[in-house]
C-alpha cells in the first residue's frame, strides 16, 4: 500500500512497532475538554492507553479487512489513515495527523486521493466525525455531506459523480 501523495509525504503498512507512535497520536487528538481533567499524568495516559487499545479492538472487530497506513514524513511518522474496502462504499475510520502536521493542506490531498479511489471503484466514501470537530469543515469543503448525526458523530458521505455508461 505504499503512496506517495507530496514529494516528502508516503504511506506504508503500520507494523507492530508502530504501536507507541499510534497512542501517542490517539493521545494527541484527545482535547482538553474530553481529557481525564483531576487525574495526575501517569492515571490519564493509563486511561488514554485503554482508551487508545479499546479503539483499536473495535476497529479490528467491526472491520477486520481494513487497511491501516503509517503516513510518514520523510523517515518520521507524523500519522495514520485506516480505511474499510467494504463491498458497498470506502469508509475511512481514522484520518489523523500530528498537531505540527495539521492545517498544512496534507489532509485535503489524503481526502483527495481517497474520493479517487472513490470514484474509480464508483462507492461513496463514508466517515463519521465526532461533533463539533474542525474535520468537519475540511470534509465540507470537499464536497461531503452531513447524513445524519446521532449525538456523538456527524455521519458524512461524498458520492462519486454519476458516470456515463
Amino acid at each position: 500500500m505504499p503512496s506517495r501523495t507530496s514529494r516528502s509525504i508516503e504511506m506504508r503498512p503500520a507494523e507492530a512497532g508502530d504501536l507507541p507512535f499510534m497512542q501517542q497520536l490517539y493521545s494527541s487528538t484527545r482535547s482538553a475538554e474530553v481529557r481525564m481533567g483531576g487525574c495526575d499524568l501517569a492515571t490519564e495516559t493509563l486511561l488514554q492507553g485503554l482508551q487508545f487499545k479499546a479503539q483499536q479492538t473495535w476497529y479490528e472487530t467491526q472491520y477486520p479487512n481494513a487497511d491501516l497506513a503509517v503516513i510518514m514524513d520523510r523517515e518520521r511518522p507524523m500519522g495514520r489513515l485506516y480505511v474499510d474496502y467494504g463491498p458497498g462504499e470506502l469508509r475511512i475510520l481514522d484520518i489523523c495527523l500530528l498537531p505540527e502536521y495539521r492545517n498544512r493542506g496534507i489532509g485535503l490531498g489524503l481526502l483527495r486521493s481517497l474520493q479517487a479511489q472513490g470514484e474509480r471503484l464508483r462507492l461513496p466514501v463514508r466517515i463519521n466525525v465526532p461533533l463539533g470537530s474542525p474535520a468537519q469543515r475540511l470534509l465540507l469543503r470537499c464536497g461531503f455531506d452531513i447524513l445524519a448525526a446521532d449525538g456523538i458523530y456527524n455521519i458524512m458521505e461524498w458520492m462519486p459523480p454519476a458516470g456515463i455508461d
